[in-house]
Formats: structure tokens, sequence, C-alpha cells
């Protein structure tokens, strides 16, 4: 009897077709049964084991399945008595299962490849392993090759040899591709060269050239028939190459670049088909050699999906994106090469069944709807290519949320105006038909013109300023919409009344040549608050269509241009990848190329725009970053502070007056501290706190001054082998870096950071260590010259900028590089900016690094947790953040592996971490609860850790040991009994039982909770806290995605005591963004809504050299002082003019939103922003004149804030107040 166990949907027809050619008698001697593996689980293979009894044959083709599936069918199949063929997966364990006849994986022969002459090899002198290794060579290629034909070959050889099947045919060789070559997919001809190519068939001097990159091979997938097809259609446009690859394993580089690039022949545009990175396969490959290739080529790569485990039905069906290791192949290993373009072409299409084996029959079809969009894209990229500058139709789209004057041009750390002035330079001079405005003029038209959403103070009159647009058939269109009627009875009758006037709609833009600069349009969110407040999957407003339809249609842009981080479009109603013509963004975006400004610190954000708008990323940077310093009030304290110091040594009798006068100075100051020691430590982190310098304007690089503070700031961190420069100073004065901790040795380490910079300093001005350290021992001069070595890389790449040319390239339809987005500073190499962005590798997180540092931060709360509390928390909820994974490769997930006693394991695999759980003894502590909150971000760009996380969840889950030191499982425990009390099956139950990941529904992102801050429509706290919870009470585990379990999310709220967040970035304080009280705040007050009390709520700060955990009201002071209230830091913004003012507003914002959520705002904030921003005239006067809609804005959030009882100002301060606020609206007004 032979068994074949297989995932492969195609190669499950193939042998069913093969098997169809037998005879009966041939059937019936060779009793061949099939096992489709599928996506089975363990629990569904009750069946396997009593079908691989007797069998004399097993061929275990392990591509595609489960591990935990994979590792069940090994141990069974180990302990049988049959040969065994293991076939794909790359796994030294599974091919240690081979066993047929006398040839074993132990006397295999070593030599690359498996095809050479058996008489050559040496096995042990038996010439029946000889025979046996030849017949294990035919089946590999037998299944290498795929298709009819070698599935009957396997299937004889099979029978005949190891069956003692007499009656079947003898096999004929196999068939299969051998070494890459130019190959036409339907009669499979073999071209030795491209002019040979070119020669035999029809080739159009005049036209563009395009290369096809795909699979020869039938196994796994058998993409022939698909293939043709396309190259079909492109012939009616294009020339095309179609090259055939044996395998994404050991490409030939050289082979391929002679028929890309050879014999003068070059081609226009590539389409690769093949999954993994160009070059790499899963066993490694030449990386820099194929992205040298691909940069001598200077052409755009696109990299359609072939869905080969979805029908089109499913993928349809579905809101989420793909499986996890298909994502990886297909998208995130593809975007390390540039590639762009990513939707699926073709899927399964079902074609019956085979009832006599039970198989599915099931081949890949071409989608013809994305077929045509990938064509159409194709054209596209191909005109920008042979298009001249001067007749090129561009949009630059930029943002103005929310609505209104005091918004428009949004973009995290960008100043949109002066980027989009020498954007417009930029085109000038490349031949663009266009002129040059500057920023002044930029904001004159727009904010004089009144061409703003939704606009509450501009003239009525300047609506004639906005461009008009009438579409007789708009409902028509929109009609044919999958989604068009609903938008119908979301909004009304088109053109609706959001942003229309006398039944045309208004498009807030103007036009300067050929160049279309337009604000993308609202969502409607805070036109029509009450309707839209709770809709979390809010269709676009018939406005919103009609704009991108106009820039389409009307305009006839030739490409898109959105700027800065980040728009709305990618945002809405869709899948979370892989999109159909039915996700809006692709449907509003139709077959326009969209290049897309993104700022390079959200990696995480940012693959959403790559993904879910297919977004070529032009990445831009960060503002210099700079030290907070101390200022006013602050600086006198620390004279005060040095005062003391120097009284204890020389004067004792002193030290009680100033320490009282210490005491009246922080009293004044708001800021408490234990002891002296404290005072200067918090004092010492402030001063040195890093803030980021005003904003960014496009093309900029750090001038030689700020390069070498750049430098010196990289050179604070330990990185393993690259060590801190003030640790290693350290170091040479007998002291542990890690040791100076305490305000003691605040004064030690002023010295070692000006020692530091000193070093830094003199190396950069003579290339070479200073004198004074040469004497040093030799291992210690190594590590220094080391992390110089690597600091002054950082201070050259900071030198330089390629943001014009990023988007010129893209522009001209060329070759845009790939590179990582990350933290300037925690990943110095991702500068210079400019080229398409690429997240970090999900297979590498968590890295050893961070989950150590996380373990830290775990260590830190529970500890804090037990000295107030005198017991370890129960249970700790975290925020599973997209951004902070991405930049710090899983702090957080360290931290949650802590609380449960588990750490990274000895290696590490191909697609996932190895993990090992610490014993009771070890660990010395129970074993933590843990609630994990995760973001629609998260969700899209780690589905790995999705699995992962709670294929651990269900292991500890399961672990031999009692409740009391297991809290993780006794509450599972608890759990399962409610569930199955509940009514829940047993299997559903456990899972479910064992699931502690909860995040927003499948295709939905944030939460309400940020909406109704902005609107205002909120009376209650709780109403926030519920308001979060009905956002994110949506399981993820093996068995459920997405699905709403209210009871089981509140059962867990229930035991939280610790709600948990990790700062990781520079960029961002706690009150600089509204993530924070959106998702760490939402979920404290959802806990305290839920238990009726709050739970403690931590912040960890891992940006600095220690990892410092503390209260909420200590993040949020911190970020007040060194930034809010920080004379340097508002001077910086109030060099951006319009731009300034308006992240300030923003700022007071988030601080409401904190006070709301968290309760850890005091109410001297309100205070010390009330004294900056208002009692002090000379600021608000500048502020007005920066943005005076903005300014308003700010005294709008001080004036809620007291009615909501967050602020108590006297009655003579709140009075002037509103004042001010009557005098600035009547302003407004009156303009």
């Amino acid at each position: 009897m032979l068994s074949i166990l297989t995932n492969g949907e195609t190669t499950l027809s193939h042998l069913s077709e093969a098997y169809q050619l037998l005879d009966q008698n041939q059937k019936k001697q060779l009793h061949l049964t099939i096992i489709d593996l599928g996506s089975r689980k363990i629990d569904e293979l009750e069946d396997v084991e009593a079908t691989l009894v007797g069998a004399d044959l097993v061929i275990f083709d392990a591509h595609g399945v489960r591990q935990d599936v994979v590792e069940w069918l090994s141990s069974l199949l180990s302990k049988g008595t049959a040969h065994i063929v293991p076939l794909g997966g790359n796994s030294a364990e599974i091919a240690s299962l081979l066993r047929l006849g006398s040839l074993t994986f132990a006397n295999l022969p070593r030599q690359e490849g498996h095809t050479q002459a058996a008489t050559s090899l040496s096995l042990e002198g038996m010439d029946e392993g000889k025979a046996d290794y030849e017949h294990y060579v035919r089946f590999t290629e037998y299944w290498r090759g795929g298709g009819t034909a070698n599935m009957l070959g396997l299937l004889c050889l099979a029978g005949r040899e190891y069956g003692g099947c007499h009656l079947l045919p003898e096999p004929k060789e196999p068939v299969y591709v051998r070494e890459l070559t130019i190959m036409e997919p339907s009669s499979r001809t073999v071209y030795s060269s491209a002019a040979s190519y070119r020669q035999s068939n029809r080739y159009d001097e005049g036209r563009p050239n395009v290369a096809i990159l795909y699979l020869g091979n039938s196994n796994p997938l058998d993409t022939a028939e698909c293939i043709a097809q396309l190259k079909e259609q492109l012939e009616a446009f294009v020339n095309v190459m179609p090259i055939a690859f044996p395998s994404v394993m050991n490409i030939p580089l050289d082979r391929l670049r002679e028929l890309l690039l050879g014999e003068g022949h070059q081609v226009d545009l590539i389409v690769n088909l093949l999954p993994f990175r160009l070059g790499i396969g899963p066993g490694g490959g030449n990386q820099d050699g194929a992205v040298q290739m691909l940069e001598q080529l200077d052409v755009p790569m696109l990299h359609p999906l072939l869905l080969n485990s979805r029908t089109e039905q499913e993928w349809r069906q579905s809101a989420s994106e793909l499986e996890p290791s298909l994502l990886l192949v297909q998208v995130m290993l593809p975007e390390l090469d540039g590639s762009v373009e990513m939707f699926p072409i073709a899927a399964l299409q079902e074609d019956g069944e085979d009832a006599e084996l039970n198989v599915p029959l099931k081949r890949l079809a071409l989608i013809p709807e994305r077929t045509k969009r990938l064509t159409d894209r194709i054209r596209r990229w191909l005109a920008l290519r042979s298009k001249p500058n001067a007749e090129k139709k561009l949009a630059l789209i930029g943002y103005n949320y929310p609505p209104g004057e005091g918004t428009v041009f949004g973009g995290s750390f960008l100043d949109t105006f002066e980027s989009i002035a020498r954007l417009l330079s930029w085109l000038k001079q490349q031949g663009y038909h266009t002129e040059e405005l500057s920023a002044a003029e930029l904001r004159a038209r727009f904010l004089e013109g009144g061409l703003v959403n939704s606009a509450k103070w501009s003239d009525p009159q300047a609506s004639s300023q906005l461009i008009r647009y009438a579409d007789p058939h708009f409902t028509q269109k929109l009609s044919r919409r999958s989604w068009g009627e609903e938008a119908i009875s979301r909004w009304g009758q088109p053109p609706g009344d959001i942003m229309t006037d006398n039944g045309s709609f208004l498009i807030p833009g103007l036009m300067i040549g050929q160049v279309f600069i337009g604000l993308q349009p609202s969502r409607g969110i805070h036109e029509d608050p009450e309707k839209s407040l709770h809709d979390r999957s809010l269709l676009p407003t018939h406005q919103y269509t009609a704009f991108y339809q106009w820039i389409r249609e009307q305009f006839q842009a030739d490409a898109i241009v959105h700027i800065g981080t980040h728009g709305t479009l990618e945002f809405q109603r869709g899948k979370e990848a892989a999109l159909s013509g039915d996700c809006v963004p692709d449907d509003l975006l139709g077959d326009l190329p969209n290049l897309y400004y993104y700022y390079v610190g959200n990696p995480s954000e940012a693959m959403i725009a790559k993904r879910r708008s297919h977004a070529v990323l032009i990445g831009y940077q960060a503002p210099a970053f700079t030290e907070a310093e101390l200022y006013g009030e602050w600086r006198e304290l620390e004279a005060l502070l040095h005062e003391y110091r120097e009284a204890k040594q020389l004067a004792p009798e002193r030290c009680e007056a100033i320490l009282q006068e210490l005491q009246a100075v922080a009293k004044s100051l708001d800021f408490s501290a234990e002891t002296v020691e404290h005072m200067e430590e918090e004092l010492y982190r402030m001063q040195r706190s890093l803030i980021p310098s005003g904003l960014h304007v496009l093309g900029d690089s750090y001038s030689p001054e700020v390069a070498l503070n750049h430098m010196q700031f990289v050179l604070r961190h330990e990185r393993g082998n690259i060590r801190s420069i003030r640790g290693l100073l350290a170091e040479r004065q007998g002291v542990r870096a890690d040791a100076l901790t305490s305000g003691k040795h605040v004064s030690l380490l002023r010295q070692l950071d000006e020692e530091a910079n000193a070093l830094v300093t003199a190396y950069v001005s003579n290339k070479a260590i200073p004198d004074m350290y040469k004497s040093e021992h030799p291992d210690w001069l190594k590590q220094l010259e080391a992390s110089l070595e690597y600091g002054y890389e950082a201070y050259l790449r900071s030198l330089q900028n390629e943001e014009a040319e990023g988007l010129m390239r893209a522009l001209e339809g060329r070759y845009v590089p790939a590179k990582l987005a990350g933290d300037v500073l925690r990943t110095p190499e991702i500068l210079p900016t400019g080229r398409n962005l690429y997240q970090f590798d999900p297979r590498l997180v968590p890295s050893r690094t961070a989950a150590e540092r996380g373990a830290i931060v775990a260590e830190n709360s529970i500890q804090q947790y037990r000295e107030q509390h005198g017991d370890y928390p129960h249970t700790t909820a975290v925020i599973l953040w997209g951004i902070e994974t991405s930049r710090t490769q899983g702090e957080t997930i360290g931290q949650i592996l802590h609380y449960m006693g588990v750490r990274i394991g000895g290696g590490v695999g191909t697609f996932r971490t190895e993990y090992e759980v610490i014993p009771l003894a070890e660990l010395g502590r129970p074993r933590l609860n843990v609630m994990v909150h995760i973001t629609g971000v998260f969700r899209d760009l780690f589905p790995n850790l999705l699995e992962e996380l709670h294929d651990l969840f269900r292991k500890v889950s399961e672990l031999d040991e009692p409740d009391e030191l297991n809290w993780f499982k006794a509450h599972t425990r608890s759990m399962e009994e409610e569930l199955l009390a509940a009514g829940y099956e047993a299997s559903q139950a456990h899972d479910l039982a064992c699931a502690r990941i909860f995040g927003p529904a499948e295709g939905e992102y944030g939460t309400t909770v940020t909406r109704m801050i902005e609107t205002k429509l909120w009376n209650e706290e709780s109403e926030l806290g519920a308001a979060y919870t009905d956002s994110q009470q949506h399981v993820y585990s093996a068995l459920a995605r997405g699905q709403a379990e209210p009871e089981l999310y509140r059962s867990h709220m229930l035991e939280v005591d610790i709600v948990s967040q990790i700062r990781s970035s520079h960029e961002w304080e706690v009150t600089d963004s509204d993530h924070y009280y959106e998702y760490f705040g939402g979920l404290a007050k959802s806990v305290e809504v839920m238990k009726g009390r709050k739970a403690d709520i931590h912040i960890t700060d891992t940006t600095g050299e220690q990892i410092k955990t503390e209260s909420a009201e200590h993040a949020i002071a911190r970020g007040v002082r060194t930034r809010l209230t920080n004379p340097k830091w508002i001077n910086d913004l109030l060099k951006h003019p319009y731009h300034g003012a308006k992240e300030m507003a923003s700022r007071f914002e988030y601080v409401l939103g904190l006070a709301a959520t968290t309760g850890k705002v005091e109410p001297w904030v309100f205070d010390r922003l009330h004294d900056v921003y208002m009692a002090d005239e000379a600021l608000s006067r500048k502020l007005q004149d920066n943005n005076r809609w903005a300014y308003h804005a700010m005294i709008e959030t001080l004036l809620e804030s007291e009615q909501r009882g967050y602020w108590t100002p006297n009655e003579q301060v709140l009075h002037q107040l509103r004042q001010k606020y009557l005098e600035l609206e009547g302003e407004l007004e009156g303009e």
C-alpha cells in the first residue's frame, strides 16, 4: 500500500489525474491512499494513524503544513516500519525520517543536490543502497517537477519498487526544470538566450519589455496556465520574457543578470511571481548580489500574489489577511527587495472531488478583475518611464485632520507647507509643468482662500475658490461599487451635505500648472459626530469618493503623492492585506501609482499604507534631537543642589537653610522628591532627555554640528559588541556602568557624559582615538574603536539625504531601493532616508536582547507592585503596539514571557522562535497571569506572533503544576469551567480559556475613544471605558479570529492588577500621541469601570541606558516639563509658521485625554499650561501669529478641562481666559 501525505492543493489534483490513468487492476494492486493535510490541526488527525498502518511506503510532503502537525506526524512515522520518503519542508528533522530500503538519512550522501550518478557514491559498498539512492533521487525529481506525468511516474516507481505492484507500467524519466531559463509556460519550450527568444517570438522594438519571473516546476503549485494567460494579456501592449526558475533556492544571479541585462537588452519592468526574496530562499542565498542587480536594472519590480491555499470565494469573503506563512513569503520578504503592487491575481478554483481517493480537486486560476488591475498598473508604471516630465500630471495630497482651518497639511514631524514648496521646486527643476511657490504663498492660497475641509471660520464666499466637480453619473458609478448602496444609506443621496455646493462636490486644492495640490477629505466624523462616533468601519463620504474620482477621471493624474504620516485612505474599509477591488483603498486609487512620503520612525503604520494602499513608501527622517536642558526655576533648583553639595563638604551648618530653600523652589514647581539624591537624579534625567528640535523639511540632512550630536546620542546605547562610550569610560575608572543608577552618582555621570562627548568630538575632528587613551588595555581599546567607528558611520549617514532622489526615481518609473524603517537612534542604519521602507523581519521578533529587556520591565513592575501591596500581581494587562514591536524587536513580548516564566530557547527556527519554560524552582515565584491588548496594526504586521503567543498560553495552561504555583493555568481552568457551563463545545472552551489576546474586530483599526475626545461627545468618564471595551473585546486564538467575546473579556479584566505600557522612542513622550490615552488610558479606564477601582498603571521608559518603570503621573509630568512647558521645545516649533502652534494644540488635547482616561494628570499641569501659553502675553501673541485657529483650540481645551473638573483655576484666571477666547473668536469670525 502506498500512502501520500501532502498539503499541495494542485498536487492533489495531479495525483488524482495520474491515478485515473491506471486501470482497475493496477489501482487495486497499488492500493493508494492520499491524506490531504490541508489546514488540519492535531485534533483532526485521528484517521491518519489507522490509515498509515500497513503502508509499504509513505511519501510525506511537509511543505506548508502546521508545525505542530509536522511534529506529530514525524513522531508517528518514526515509530513505524514502512519505507518513508520525506519531500518538501526544509528542516533536518523532516529529512531525518528518510528510510528507503537500506538508505537512511544517516548514510545519505552529503553532496549538494541529488542528481549525481549513484555509482560515483560510496554507500558502504551496498548495491541495494545505490539502487535505493537512485530511486530516492527520482522520487525527489518527480515531486519537484510536479504535473500529471511526473505523478504517474512517482506512483509507478513507488508501486513497482516498494509495493510489489508489477502490473504498473515502467515509470518514465522525470521531467522538470533543472536550471534558470527562458521558457514558454504553455508549450514549455526553452530558449538559451534573450536573443534567441526574441527571434522566435513576436517582438516589437517599439514596445516596452516586461520580464515575468516564475517557478517553472508544478510543485508545490502549478502556475503554468495562469502564467500563460497573464503573458497573453500583457502581450497586447508589451514584449514579455517569461523566465522560469527551477526553485527559489540557490538562484544563479549571474545567469539571471545575463537574461535581464545582457546582449544590449534592457527590461523596463519585472513581474516577480516567486515567493521569498529574490535570490534568497529558505536556505539562504546572495542577498547583496540580488539587490545590486535590481539597482543596476533600475526598473520597478511588481510582486502580485498567487493564493495557493484559498479559493477566490474564500479570499473574497475573508476580512483577514493571508495565513502567516503565506504573508511572510509572498509579502513581507519581497518587501525587503523593494517590491511593489502586492495584491492577488490568482487563487484556487474548485474542480470537484475525486470520490475514489476522497481528495478535493483544485487548480490555480486567474482572478479576472485583479489581473486587469495588474495590467492597468503595469501600463501606468511604464508610462511614467516613457512620458516626458513636462506632460505628466501629479496630484500632491496632504491632510486636514480634524477638518478646519487649524490643521491644514498635518504630518508627523513634518513642516508640510515648507516641504511642498521645496517639492514644487524639485519638480520644476526636473522639467515638470509647474511653478515654484514659497511656503508663505501656499499658506495664503489655502488659508485665505478657504481651501480646507469643512471650514469653520472662513468667509462663505471663499468657497468660490474651491474646485467644483459635478459628475451626473456619480450615483450610478457609486451604486455599482460593492459598498456603494451602504454608503448611500449612511450619507444619503449624493452629493450629500459634506463639502458640496449646489449639487457639486467641493475639492479643497489648487492647480499649479499640471500639478494639483489638495487636501484629503474628511471622513465625516466631525461633521456628523452623533452618527459616526461608534461606527468603527465607517465608509467614505461621497465627497471623499468624489475627490479620488476627480483625480483619476477629471484631472487624469499620472500618479498620486501622499505627503506625510499619515492619511486615512489606508484605514478605509477592506481586507487587512491582499486587497480586492471591493476594498475601499484599492477601489478609490484605481490604477494610479501611489507614492507616499512616510515618516521613517513609524514602521508599523507604514506597512499598513504599503499593503492597504499599494504605496511606494519614500521615507523621511525625524527632525534632529537635542537635549531638553533645564530652564527658568529648574536652573535655580540645579544651582541650589550644587550649593547644597558644596555645603555638605565645606559648611555643613548651611545645609538646613539651603534645604529649606530647595524645598520651597521645588514646591513652586510642583516637583516632589523623597530625598535630595532623588531630586538630583530627576533633574539629571530631565536635563538629559532627548527632544525633537522642531520639524523636518523634506530634503534636509543634518548639519555637521547636529550630526555630531546625533553620533553622541547614538553612542549612549549598549548594542552587544558595540558598547556605549559612557559605559566604556566608566569601566576605565573601574566602575560598572549599570551600577550608576542612583542620585548618589549624578556628579560622576555628568563627568562621564562630558568626557564621552569630548571623546566623540575629538574622534570626528581627527578620525583617530585621542592619545590619552592609547595606553589602555588592547581589548578595551578595540571595543572603543569599534564603537567610535560605528558612531562615525552614523555621523556620515546623517549628513546625507535622498528624499528628493527617492521620489524622482519613483515618478520616473524607476526602482526605489528598500530600506529598514525604525528609530533613528536605536537603529541609525535607517539613514539616509528616501528609500522604500520595510519593517523589521517579524520572524526575528522577539530578539534575544528585546526579550531580556522585556524581562527587566516585567520584573520592575512585579517588584513595585509587591512593595506597594505585599503580594504578586495576579494579572498584568499589556498593550502590544505594532510600532513598539517593530522598533524594539519585541520588548513587550519579552515582558509577557517573563510574567509566565518563559524565555527564548537555545535555537531559532526558520519561521518561528523556539521558547522554553523556566522551571518553577529556577523562577522562584508563581507563574503570573497576563492579558494582552493588541492594536489592529499589530494584528496585521505580526500574525505569526499571535499564533506563537497563543501556543505558549496553551502550553503554560497545560503544565503539570499546582494552581497555587501557576496562576496562569489556574485562571485558564476557571475560564474553561465557565465556558463549558455556558454551553461551549469542549475544544472551543479550552481554546478560549487559554486565549489572552484581545483587540479590534477583523479589518478594524483603533478604538472610538479618540473620536469621543476630539468631538467632545461624552459626559462621563465611564463612557470612554465602555467605548474602549466595545472596540477591544474581540478575541484572537487558534480557533477564533476577532470574534466578540464580551463575557470572556470581562472575566479577564476583573482580574487585572497592573496596566503596563512601554515607551520606547525619543520621538514621543506620553503627552505626544493620542494613542497613549487611547490604548493605555482607555485600558486603564475600562479596568476601573469594570472593577469599580483603579488598577496600578505603570509606564516603563526603555529609551535610556537604564530601564525605568514609573507611575503614569510621573511619566506625564516629565513630558510636560521637558517638552510642553520647555521654552527650547516651544521656540524650536515656533520656527515653523502655522505648523508649530498646530503641534502644540494637539498636545493640549492629548493631556486632556490622559486626564479623562488615566486620572493621573495633576491639576498643576493645567496651571502650568495656562501660565506658559496664556498668561505670557509675548508667547500668546507669537502663537496667534503662528496659527490663530490652533491657538483658539488650545484655549478651548483649557476651558473644557475646567468644565470637566480636571483644572480648578481661580475666578480671575478663568474670567481672563474666557475673555481671551471670546476676543480671538471675534477676530476669527470677522476675517
